[in-house]
Order: C-alpha cells, then structure tokens, then sequence
C-alpha cells in the first residue's frame, strides 16, 4: 500500500507539472510587461521629482545666500548695533534698499523682518517699528530658543496678529537667521518669508502625478497644493500608513492608499533635508499586460496532451531510486514503529533531518570544547606550563598565530574588583560581575591587540600585543584607563589594574604574569581605583623568578608510584639539570633540594610508608643532603637514600594490589555500565590517582578503561538484542550513547553487521 501511494502521488504530480510550464509562461508574461512599464515610469517620476528638486532647491539656494551675503555685509553691522532714531536715517534708507534687493519674482520671497529684541525695533516692508509695541513681539522672541543659527522653518499666519506676507496663502515658509552673525550673543532675528502658495505652483507640472509634496525631515507637509494639508503629518492624511518605505535618501515603494494601489517616488535634499515626494497610479499604467489569456490556453492543452503519454514511464524510473535508498536505509538503520506510518519519502527526510541534527549538535559541542581549550591553553601559558615549541604548537591550533605575528612587544595586565561596600554590589553575583567585566574588556580592546581573556583566582588577566617594540607606555596606559573608565560607568565599581614590564617572547608570559600580581599588591599604599605599572615598583627591572621544575617533579613522583626505576632516573637527571641551571646561587639550589626531600616525604607520609621500610632510622635526611656540594653528589643521594627505596616498597605493594584494583574497577564497571561513569569517577571512588589506575587496569587486563567499558557494553547490548524488545534507539540511549547512529556504526564496525540484523540472526525466539 505504501508503494503504491507513493507511485499514484507521482503521477499526480507529474500530471500537474504538465500544466506548469504555460501557466509559467503566461505569469512571466503579464509580470515583464508589467515590469517594464513599471520600470519605465518610475525612471520618469524619478526624473520628475529631481527636476522639481532643482527647480525649488534654486530659489531656496538663491534666497539663503542673499540673505546670507546681506547679514553678513558692513551695513548691517552697523545697523545692528544702533537703535535706528532719527540721526540714523540714511542707514536705516540704505538697509530698506538692501531688503528691497531680496525681494523679487525669481526669489518668491514676499516678506523681510529684522528684529533687534536689544535695541528694541522692527523692520520690514511696512517700515520701521518698535518691538515692545508690537503684538507678536513675544512669538519673535520665542525663535531665539532655536537649536540653530539658521533655519528653514514652517509659519502658520494664524500664530500671528500682524500678517507675514502680502498674499492670502495661510502658510509661510521663512529662512530664520540669529543676529548677529558673527557672534555669540544672539539678540536679533532675521525672517525672510515664501508664501507655500507660491512653491506649490511650481511643484505642479506633472500631469501623471496624482500627488506631489515637500516635507520636511520629520515628513510633516511644508508644500502641497491642498492649503489644508500643509502642515500635518504625512502618516496623519492616510496617504500610507507608516515611514518604513523611506529608508535611503531616494528611492521607491508601493502603497495602497484610499483601496488603490500607488506608486511612490522620493528624493531627500542634501540642502535642507527636505522630501520630495510624488504618488502614481499603478493600475492606469499595467492595464496592457493583461492581453495573453487565449495563448497560454493553447500551451496548456498542447503540452498535457503530449504529456500524458509519458507519465507512467517516466514516474516508474523515478521512483526505482527512492525504492533503493529505502531498502538502503532500512538495512542500515533500526526499523523503528513510527517509520511504518511513513512513506519512502518521508522516511528519507526524517533520517536526513536526524543527520543534520547530529551534525549540528556535534559542531556546536566541538565550538564549546575549543573555547574551553583556549582559555586552558592561556591560563596555563601564565603559569609557565608550556614549553616554546609547545606554545607555537597551541597558538596555531587556536588560530591565535595571526594574531601574534606582527606582535613585536606584550604586556601583562592585571585586573582586580576592589573592595566593594554598597548594597547594591554586595548582592550582585559574582559571576555575573566577571562576565559583564570579561565583555567589557574585550569590547574596549581590539581582537587583534589581545589575547582572550581569563579569569585566574578572582583576577582577570589579559596579554596586549603591539607592532612596534618601544614607546607603547602610552598606548598601554591609555587602553588601560578607558578600560577603567568603561567599567565604572557601566557596572558603578571600582577596579584596579597592574600592568607587567614589556617582554617579547610568550614564554615571558609567566614572568609578566607575577609581575602584574605584584604590582596589584601596591593597592595597599595607593588605594582603590588605581593603575599600577610594575617599572614603577621595580626601578623598571624585571623580577627574579626561580622556576622550579615543578612538571619534571611531578612526573618523576608518577614513575617512583609506579615503579618505574629507569624513568625515575631519568626524570631526576633531568630534574637536576633544570634545578641547577635556573638557580643563582648556592643559596637558592639549597632551596630547591630541600623543597625536592620534603615534597618526596610527604609521599612518603601519604602513602603510609615508614622510615623503617627505607632504611631511615635516626639520621636527618636535611642535614645529610647539605653535606653534599656537588650536582652528581645529590643526584646519587636522592637515588641510594630515598628513590631507589621506596620504588622497592611500592613495586611490592603493586604485585599484590593491581589485581584487587582492577578487579574492583570492572566490578564498578558491570555494576555501573548504563550510567555515564568515566576513569576519573571510579579514581574518586578507589582514592586512587586517576592516571595510576589507568596505567594498572592496562597492564592487568591488557584494556584500557574505555576498551573494556566499551567491550562490555556491547555485550549487554547482544544480550538485549536477543532477549528483549527494546528498540536499537533505546538501547543506545541506555548505554549512553548521546545518538543512535553513534551505536550503530560501533556496533556494525566489531560485529560487521548492524543491530537489526544481529537481532534478526539470533534473536531467541519462544
């Protein structure tokens, strides 16, 4: 049933396609032709709507810089500052001239005030008044208040007892100019007024243009030839319904507007930041693409003639390949319940979409890992864990080599939260508080000046790069105050910051990570809030430090665990030669013996060896090692006296524990198996050292811990499969397999054969 409803839904679908390509070819049809007239008037009306641009941006341009030229000129200097009485008549004739000059038919200007509020006049076509007896005194007074010192703004005559203009046009457009000029103090206003009538002629020239308007930049209408309209929001006439369309400074969209549908054209000023808009009918201008009705009736009957001939070949071939990837998936997939309800089709998609999911859980767990990996790379490039190749190795890897290369000199800096004592902070998480800090400091400097940014023991540490090797103080104090600063502001605390001396190899970053410690500790004498450069502290010289070969110890205390005699020796021949070759005097490599025996001592405690068992009865082990003055001396005194012993004592204590460990770890093990247990839980468990189990489950068993783990779920796993009824996916989901794909491609690479098949093979049956 399930082929056969895949087949009929082909060639349901096959016969629809018959008709596809006629109906493609007459809606391409009417939409290019469409297109094209379309396309050919918006070219037009954008045409239009310049013309009509430059045409008013002339007579505002002219207006705005004679008005300019006239303030700015000698005569108006004077006038400005001169109460205009009788003595000052010829300047007074000589300033109505220069207003007369303005006014004119290409200008459009209909009216020139001047208003000086400190000498108390008036000027303007009616002449000269004073403004204390003037009724609209307090409206002038009022565009002192204007944000600039010249602007183009809309007047309403109604605001006004003395009319702005000659003419009956309701509404005024006036360039408002702040006097004086030339200084500071404003005291005087120049208006000049365009009546909107006379813009509105001459925006009224296309006769395709249902509408053409000016607004200004917060599209409120300035000309229109409506008078009622001027002044409203152009969302408020409901011409559209909101300014979305208007995101470039020209442009076109589409509206519907009054249940029609419109065209819109647009062009914002440079000048004055106005909009020049037009509204066009769409529906006069796509009445001829309509005209293909009878062709596309002709194609359709021709084409599903023909093609009905073919459909039942043509669907068998196209469904053999969805027969086989089936088949395919079903051998190599569990057969679940639910893909029964499915058919070919949908069985495919639902495996691909669980391939895709895999995959992007997969990508989004390996992007986490190596997050985590590179801030453990740079916490332990600090505390000097890594050797030069090491760092090399590591800086590639985290793709951090492009950063470093053209990093000629590095600091360290150093970053604490001082002592917070408000409420406010005091309940402010602090991890929170370390993630806003670690933001705000990545975002304050560049990605390719820095490394990432780590957190080490309450402290926020940071490497900064520079590309040249000298003078970058500045830089580093500068990027450190803004920092600072940043931090203050956004999250209201006080943090303080401890800058290394400069170095130019990252396996400095050790020294100029104590540096910067050391610097922070001067908080004491300076106070809070406070950037410390470790030159000021250290007469400009690096710190001393003794690098004890902590690593070399440590895996020598590892081999002497294991009773590995020959590494052992060789780890103290090595430990001996870094020992001596970092220490500066005699003094210091006393120091670093006597930390060695005690370090080695308390192994000894720990692990519940007495002094008996090594052969130490009444001696001190201090004093013998400070009889010794030579390297080779003490190298043998730490094999004969205490290495060599309690290799003997924990090579006696191995044969008799290995068996009883590994036997206890597989017991955890069976016990265990459908949890998510790993080496380091069972070392919890046993006390033990996660590495040393691992080295004795190996040599007990000849598996490593995740072999014998692995080995024993698959054969729970063979166990269900042959003796229950749990699914493929519940079986892995049970062993802790995070997919079900995981589990089958391990099952199918040991027993070469999927978990379906095994159950078929072998499944018991009753």
């Amino acid at each position: 049933m399930k082929n056969q409803s895949l087949l009929t839904k082909l060639i349901v679908f096959a016969s629809i396609i018959s008709i596809i390509p006629v109906i493609i070819v007459g809606v391409f049809s009417y939409y290019q032709s469409s297109k094209h007239i379309q396309e050919k008037v918006n070219q037009e009306k954008v045409e239009v709507i310049r013309q009509i641009q430059s045409n008013v941006e002339q007579v505002l341009v002219t207006v705005h810089h004679t008005v300019s030229n006239t303030i700015d000129s000698s005569l108006m200097e004077a006038v400005i500052r001169r109460p205009l009485l009788g003595e000052d008549f010829s300047i007074y004739r000589d300033l109505r001239q220069e207003l007369s000059n303005i006014r004119s038919y290409y200008t459009k200007v209909d009216e020139v005030i001047l208003l000086n509020f400190q000498e108390d006049w008036l000027v303007n076509n009616a002449g000269l008044s004073r403004l204390d007896e003037h009724p609209d005194k307090d409206v002038y007074l009022s565009y002192l208040d204007l944000e600039h010192n010249t602007t183009w703004i809309l007047l309403d005559e109604q605001q006004f007892e003395s009319p702005l203009v000659v003419s009956d046009c309701p509404n005024t457009i006036s360039l408002v100019k702040k006097l004086p000029p030339k200084r500071s103090a404003k005291y005087g206003l120049a208006f000049t007024n365009i009546s909107t009538c006379s813009l509105a002629e001459m925006i009224n020239v296309d006769e395709l243009s249902d509408e053409v308007m000016i607004t200004d930049e917060q599209f409120r209408i300035l000309v229109h030839r409506d008078p009622e309209l001027i002044g409203q929001s152009l969302v408020d006439t409901h011409y559209i319904d909101s300014l979305e369309g208007f995101t470039d400074q020209s442009g076109q969209f589409n509206v519907h507007s009054k249940n029609y549908p419109y065209a819109v054209t647009y062009q914002q000023s440079d000048f004055n930041q106005w909009y020049y808009i037009s509204f066009n009918s769409i529906d006069i201008l796509t009445s001829e693409s309509k005209k293909i009705g009878l062709i596309t009736f002709l194609m359709i009957t021709f084409i599903v003639l023909t093609c009905c001939l073919y459909i039942w070949i043509i669907s068998k071939k196209l469904y053999s390949p969805v027969n086989k990837l089936v088949a395919y998936l079903e051998e190599r997939w569990p057969n679940e319940e639910k893909d029964k309800q499915k058919n070919e089709l949908e069985i495919i998609e639902s495996h691909i979409n669980e391939l895709f999911s895999s995959n992007s859980s997969l990508e989004l767990e390996l992007r986490e890992h190596t997050q985590q990996l590179k801030s453990l790379f740079i916490t332990r490039l600090f505390t000097g864990h890594y050797k030069t190749n090491e760092i090399q190795d590591n800086l590639q890897y985290f793709q951090l080599e492009e950063i470093t290369m053209n990093w000629r000199e590095m600091v360290i800096c150093t970053l604490t939260v001082d002592n917070v004592d408000n409420q406010e902070l005091e309940s402010f998480d602090h991890e929170k508080m370390s993630f806003a800090i670690k933001n705000i400091v990545e975002e304050t400097v560049q990605k390719t000046k820095r490394f990432p940014v780590v957190w080490i023991d309450q402290i926020m540490v940071m490497v900064l790069g520079f590309d040249k090797q000298s003078n970058n103080e500045d830089l580093v104090y500068n990027l450190t105050e803004k920092i600072q600063t940043n931090i203050s502001q956004l999250l209201k605390i006080s943090v303080s910051i401890g800058i290394s001396l400069p170095f130019t190899e990252l396996k400095e970053a050790k020294r100029g990570y104590k540096e910067g410690i050391e610097a922070l500790k001067h908080r004491m004498q300076l106070g809070h809030g406070v950037i410390v450069h470790f030159s000021t502290v250290n007469s400009g010289k690096h710190t001393v430090l003794f690098d004890y070969p902590k690593r070399t110890e440590e895996e020598l205390v590892e081999a002497i665990k294991l009773a590995d005699k020959e590494k052992a020796a060789q780890l103290l021949s090595e430990w001996m030669s870094k020992a001596f070759k970092n220490t500066q005097s005699p003094k210091e490599y006393q120091v670093a013996m006597m930390r060695l025996l005690n370090n080695l001592l308390i192994i000894k405690q720990e692990s519940g060896i007495s002094f008996q068992q090594i052969n130490v009865q009444h001696s001190s082990l201090y004093e013998e090692l400070l009889d010794f003055h030579t390297k080779e001396q003490i190298e043998q005194w730490f094999t004969d006296r205490l290495i060599t012993p309690l290799i003997r004592v924990f090579h006696d204590r191995r044969e008799s524990q290995f068996q009883n460990l590994s036997e206890k770890m597989i017991d955890l093990i069976q016990k265990n198996y459908d949890q998510d247990i790993t080496l380091e839980e069972c070392a919890a468990h046993l006390h033990y050292n996660a590495n040393y189990l691992s080295s004795v489950f190996k040599q007990e068993t000849n598996y490593t811990f995740t072999e014998y783990l692995s080995m024993y779920r698959f054969t729970i796993a063979k166990q269900w499969l042959m003796e229950t009824n749990m699914t493929v996916k519940e079986i892995a989901e049970r062993l802790q397999y995070k997919n079900p794909q995981n589990f089958i491609r391990s099952f199918k690479k040991q027993e070469h054969m999927t978990p379906g098949q095994y159950r078929e093979k072998y499944k018991k049956t009753p």
